[in-house]
Formats: C-alpha cells, sequence, structure tokens
C-alpha cells in the first residue's frame, strides 16, 4: 500500500511538468519563438537585415517584459549571446543590445 501511494505521488510530479512555473513556461515559449524567427533571418541576405532589426527590438521589448524574473545576470548574458548570434548577419542591430546589456 505504501509503495502504491509512493509510486503515485512520483508519478504526479513527474507528469507536472517540471519545476516551471506558468509564467516561467509562457516566458521559455515567447523566447523560444523570437529566436527561431530570428535564426531563420540570419543569412547573408542582406534583404532580411530591415526585418532582424525589427525582431531585434521585438527581442529587446521582452527581455524588458521579462527583466525582473530572469535576473541582471541572465538579462546580460542573453542579450550578449545574442548579439553575439547577429553580428554577422546585421551589424547595425548590435548596437541596441549592447545598449540594453549596459543596462543590466
Amino acid at each position: 500500500m505504501t509503495v502504491g501511494v509512493l509510486l503515485l505521488a512520483a508519478a504526479l510530479v513527474a507528469g507536472c511538468g517540471g519545476n516551471g512555473s506558468a509564467a516561467r513556461n509562457t516566458m521559455d515559449v515567447k523566447f523560444d519563438q523570437i529566436d527561431y524567427e530570428m535564426g531563420n533571418m540570419e543569412n547573408l541576405n542582406s534583404a532580411f537585415s530591415s526585418e532582424l532589426a525589427k525582431a531585434t527590438q521585438r527581442y529587446i521589448a521582452l527581455i524588458r517584459e521579462y527583466a525582473d524574473m530572469l535576473g541582471p545576470a541572465e538579462v546580460k548574458r542573453r542579450l550578449t549571446q545574442k548579439e553575439d548570434e547577429v553580428a554577422p548577419y546585421c551589424l547595425p542591430c548590435t548596437a541596441p543590445l549592447a545598449d540594453e546589456a549596459k543596462k543590466y
């Protein structure tokens, strides 16, 4: 009987989706979506540079929205990482990311 209760409890904990809250999961989905979108624009075709610049601004807005949840160190890490990713494809896109990272 005790083993059955323990197995049931373990199954319920395992099925809860991990240790993230609903807000954290929503945030992760939004970041995954913008990362995917920006990744598709990162190519040597200069026609995407204006769209990549717009996506960069949306990424910064998303960072600002979730800055409290992420914390300053994670915000700075994400902005710096994104700056490194877009630099070869849209050099003007790096300045807003670097400026935003300085705020944290």
